[in-house]
């Protein structure tokens, strides 16, 4: 089959440097890391000296240690490891494993290899002598790999084959050479929380079904209302799994607080709307207003100056413009804190503006807005906030959504959203 474009690249040699690593790379840096463990945890990476040398035949020797059984780490030395010396995968699948009868041996032995790969790549990856990337082109990796859906099952040796080779061609993001604007490191308690949560594998519908989750959800939330300023962090939230998603929730709200029977009735029964956001704000504004069936022409781009913050007289001027032309304004999305220039448009003006034609206003609070969230250095970008009146309709968008008590006469109608991830 031909392949074209960049998945066709390197498709004519691809294989051809598998034998050019030294077998003893994976060798030598086993047993330097092993000098920096404590714990007993060094002699057990004796167990993943064959990473990135999947299946390699044994070269014969002129002496031969004792052969080990089975299932061993096969390390070639003595050494503490604790691999089971009774299981072998290579005629085991995921049936034999827990629920399985008899299968917690197994069950424990196979994990307990996965966790060995998992820890080997973690001290790799912050090793500066390692690459941060083995490159290879798509079609090299697809040669290289078995990566086909097969009919028939994979052993769980199989299974430990595909998880080396998915680190050893993975980007190391953890590495110290590694930089994203969005995403670099490894927090450790972070991993742990990670490995938790899939070991407790829960939906969290109700508190019945996921109590501790739950809990655990309610106080994040609390406490996040508190770093904005609400006083003994009431109110109420949820969590959304990013910042498009949360720009649309923002959205969605808009519409139905200003026609409420859209909710029923749909689209047919209000006006033609008008959206208001910055030239440079996140393209998700107008995904959300496709999908809500708003349309992305009613989505109206305010010109930004040289700093790429959006000015305010374009704003109130292009939304006159479009109540002459028979347009219902209901939405203006601010950004603090664009994705390219890191711009903070001018929250206070702009609300003064939406409160002064009854809109809805939504702060897009992107990756620059993590400073300001904490305690110590709330600048008046979360200040201006707290004097807005209940004719104003904010929210920091992208992640959290909490809104106040509609008791509060203060803030009523105040809306917030958090950040993509919680401080």
């Amino acid at each position: 089959m031909a392949s074209h474009g960049f998945w066709s690249l390197g498709g004519d040699n691809a294989g051809a440097n598998t034998g050019s690593q030294s077998p003893s790379t994976p060798r030598a840096w086993c047993q330097a890391a092993a000098q920096k463990l404590s714990g007993g945890f060094g002699s057990k990476l004796c167990a993943l000296l064959n990473v990135g040398e999947v299946e390699k035949p044994a070269e014969p020797a002129a002496e031969q240690p004792p052969q080990t059984a089975a299932g061993s780490c096969g390390c070639n030395k003595s050494c503490t490891c604790t691999k089971s010396t009774d299981v072998g995968f290579s005629d085991l699948y995921s049936t034999d494993l827990l629920p399985a009868m008899n299968g917690d041996t197994k069950t424990m032995t196979f994990l307990q290899e996965v966790v060995d790969i998992l820890l080997a790549y973690i001290v790799e990856s912050f090793d500066r002598e390692t690459k941060v990337i083995d490159f290879h082109y798509p079609n090299e990796l697809l040669q290289l790999n078995n990566w086909e859906l097969q009919d028939e099952p994979a052993t769980l040796d199989d299974i430990l084959i595909s998880c080396r080779a998915t680190l050893k061609y993975a980007i190391k993001t953890a590495h110290p050479r590694y930089f994203n604007q969005l995403s670099t490191g490894l927090d450790m308690v972070g991993l742990a929380a990670d490995w938790l949560t899939s070991t407790a594998n829960t939906n969290m519908f109700t508190y019945e079904v996921a109590p501790v989750f739950v809990l655990l959800e309610y106080v994040t939330l609390k406490k996040m209302r508190e770093i904005i300023g609400w006083s003994d962090g009431r109110g109420d939230g949820i969590f959304s799994p990013g910042g498009a998603i949360s720009n649309m929730y923002a959205m969605l709200l808009a519409r139905f607080k200003m026609f409420p029977e859209v909710k029923e009735k749909g689209m047919s029964s209000v006006p033609r709307l008008a959206a208001f956001t910055s030239e440079h704000s996140h393209f998700s504004i107008k995904k959300g207003a496709a999908a809500l069936g708003i349309g992305t022409e009613s989505v109206i781009c305010i010109k930004a100056d040289e700093c790429g913050k959006l000015i305010p007289a374009d704003l109130e001027r292009r939304i006159l413009e479009a109540k002459q032309k028979g347009f219902v304004p209901f939405f203006v999305s601010a950004t603090a804190g664009t994705t390219v220039y890191g711009a903070f448009d001018p929250l206070i003006a702009i609300s003064d503006i939406c409160r002064k034609y009854n809109i809805w206003f939504h702060v897009d609070a992107r990756v620059w807005f993590l400073p300001l969230s904490r305690p110590n250095n709330q600048t008046h970008y979360l200040r201006w906030s707290r004097s807005a009146d209940k004719r104003t309709l904010v929210r920091f968008a992208s992640g959290v959504n909490t809104n106040r008590p509609q008791s509060d006469p203060t803030t009523e109608n105040m809306h917030f959203f958090g950040l993509n991830k919680p401080p």
